[in-house]
């Protein structure tokens, strides 16, 4: 699919999968996006407009030297989007800047392009001529996306920290879920950086840094905030992890307790039971009456007595 924008009296127009030939009629295109595009449509963007998309491979590349590349004509962007707030995916989308024109190339639909569309066609763009404004906004949006990810997140946080306080439970699906939004967060990081990075590459270019200059800053210290709740909820979740893992250890420490203590309080009795088991002609007590009671006293009273020696040393 082809979507491509133009701007007519200051606003935005969308043209929707248009015949080739009329895209190429068309006046003040400032951003054509390529959703799951077919090969011919991708090679007639790349043809006719003279650039090429990054390969399958290079997409995957996490190189910073392969997200960002400035060549005499074109800026070169390769960004990671996330495409669930559940279990996070990334999905990759590419940036070209050639002139005044935004090319995007992507695989599947993501809010954070509808979102950017609703907020330039609600925008004046008499004085925004130029494709960075486009890139700008869909990266506005996005981080936006993840500010709400990453509150996403906390929310979860915050339900499991009440939850291990409280000692509901100690299962392990509540690991698990510590585990989930571990990588989730680490993700999130990561794709926050990768942003961090190309903004402070097209800071360093003189030409963008004139038009959007407080625009471009303002993104930067977004992202740093963003940076700074994604650690902290990182750190958060190691603390909620060792947490989880000490009471586990401690629950696991009780029972071994309670077994160490059974087995040593009824070692007395077991061996009392084993002397009068022996059954030798020359043992006294096989002839008393009163054999029998006293050694089912004798072997309560060592019960008795090894628990009262266990609470005197508070071993229980």
């Amino acid at each position: 699919m082809i979507r491509v924008y133009t701007l007519r009296q200051g606003k935005l127009e969308q043209h929707k999968n248009p015949p080739h030939e009329e895209i190429m009629k068309l006046s003040n295109i400032i951003w054509i996006d390529l959703q799951s595009p077919s090969q011919q449509e991708k090679v007639f963007v790349e043809r006719n407009f003279k650039i090429e998309f990054f390969t399958h491979q290079e997409a995957q590349e996490i190189e910073s030297s392969s997200r960002f590349l400035e060549t005499e004509e074109t800026i070169e962007i390769n960004l990671g989007f996330i495409s669930s707030d559940v279990e996070l995916s990334v999905q990759n989308v590419t940036f070209i800047l050639k002139g005044n024109i935004l090319f995007t190339y992507r695989q599947g639909d993501l809010k954070t392009f509808a979102e950017a569309v609703r907020k330039l066609k609600s925008m004046n763009a008499e004085t925004k001529e130029h494709g960075l404004d486009i890139f700008l906004t869909i990266l506005e949006s996005r981080i936006d996306s993840d500010a709400d990810l990453i509150e996403s997140i906390n929310r979860r946080v915050n339900a499991i920290s009440k939850e291990l306080i409280a000692r509901e439970s100690l299962k392990e699906d509540m690991l698990l879920n510590i585990a989930q939004l571990q990588e989730n967060t680490m993700l999130l990081h990561e794709t926050i950086t990768e942003k961090q990075r190309v903004v402070s590459s097209l800071i360093r270019i003189p030409e963008f840094n004139k038009i959007e200059n407080e625009r471009l800053k303002v993104i930067i210290k977004d992202i740093g905030s963003l940076l700074q709740h994604a650690q902290f909820s990182s750190e958060r979740l190691e603390y909620l992890q060792n947490t989880f893992l000490g009471l586990v250890n401690i629950e696991q420490n009780t029972v071994i307790k309670i077994f160490t203590v059974v087995t040593v309080v009824f070692m007395p009795p077991t061996l009392i039971a084993s002397i009068y088991g022996m059954n030798f002609k020359a043992m006294p007590e096989l002839g008393w009456t009163g054999g029998y009671p006293f050694a089912i006293g004798l072997m309560i009273f060592s019960s008795l007595a090894f628990l009262w020696y266990f609470k005197r040393k508070k071993w229980l």
